[in-house]
């Protein structure tokens, strides 16, 4: 698999054109302007929880803005944006400890109750399925999206905790028969992870690309035609709603913008809080006055609706 670029007509804004290489593809397509892109250092993955976001967007931002008469763009220096080139790559094994600490973070509180590092090793060998995203070949990746067949890894240890954690979740708002019976069938967990403050703008370029692997994987006879993808979408609720239960609805906010969207194509959805709120008290100290407490929202897309979701966050999520 070669370099590919999933839009050709796209134009840089705060993004310029992403690229897609595929494993031990060296080669580089120029820029051609050079001035915003960013050099990420390698670090050491398994003592550094924070896998690059201040460097994504705070630490390069005297790089961006001069212009030929020395002056600064007033948008970029009042939004603090930067011009950063974003590469897609096929998930490889130097990303597992990244990727393990995205993947802890998303499951919040409760990561305990799940063996992350085999869900890791799941999404790692599937082949040519998923995309990281990254500044350069080698770096820790930023972000990742892949699909995980929940029927044909139904073995697997991981897979089995997932599924009791989320059955015993729907139970609890009175829709685990339903959710049992999606889950039966053949069901891919969708995983969409980023760090903070990563555009959303890489999401519809490598959802277009999953889908695209998942259909030749599946022209090729693998079992990749999933009749739904499950996505446990991260969201924020103010942690003095927890007092007043009636104020959910309003108080509860996406963490990643593009669910919003995403929510639109849902045929089944339920919320659930974390089994362990030790978080709490750091939210309240990080958000003085009201905090916010970390939850989720479970939502299923049927695949008759999946290419009108790609469409949609193409137009909405346009650079």
């Amino acid at each position: 698999m070669g370099l590919k670029r999933p839009h050709d007509d796209d134009e840089g804004v705060e993004l310029e054109t992403p690229q897609r290489l595929s494993k031990g593809d060296q080669e580089k397509e120029e820029a051609g302007d050079e001035h915003g892109r960013t050099s990420d250092d390698e670090h050491d993955r398994s003592s550094d929880n924070d896998t690059g976001s201040s460097e994504a967007s705070d630490n390069d931002t005297d790089s961006d803005g001069a212009g030929s008469d020395g002056g600064t763009s007033d948008s970029n220096s009042e939004l603090g944006m930067v011009n950063i080139d974003f590469e897609f790559f096929d998930p490889s094994p130097e990303d597992f400890h990244a990727m393990k600490h995205m993947l802890v973070s998303a499951f919040g509180d409760d990561a305990e109750e799940f063996n992350v590092s085999e869900l890791v090793e799941l999404i790692l060998e599937q082949n040519a399925i998923g995309s990281t995203v990254k500044v350069e070949e080698g770096g820790d990746p930023y972000g990742f999206m892949t699909v995980v067949d929940m029927r044909a890894h139904s073995g697997k240890t991981v897979v089995k905790q997932i599924r009791k954690y989320l059955e015993k979740k729907a139970d609890g708002q009175k829709m685990g028969g339903r959710l049992r019976e999606m889950l039966d069938g053949h069901t891919g967990l969708l995983i969409n992870e980023r760090v903070i403050n990563m555009p959303p703008q890489v999401v519809a370029p490598m959802l277009r690309m999953l889908a695209e692997e998942t259909q030749r994987a599946t022209e090729a006879g693998e079992p990749f035609d999933f009749e739904y993808y499950l996505l446990l979408a991260p969201m924020y609720r103010e942690v003095s709603e927890e007092e007043n239960p009636r104020r959910t609805e309003a108080m509860a906010a996406f963490a990643h913008a593009e669910d919003e969207f995403v929510e639109e194509f849902a045929c089944f959805k339920f919320d659930y809080r974390f089994s362990r709120s030790q978080r709490v008290a750091d939210a309240r100290n990080s958000f003085a006055d009201s905090g916010l407490a970390p939850s989720r929202r479970c939502l299923v897309i049927p695949r008759a609706n999946f290419a009108s979701l790609i469409k949609r966050l193409e137009e909405v999520l346009a650079p």
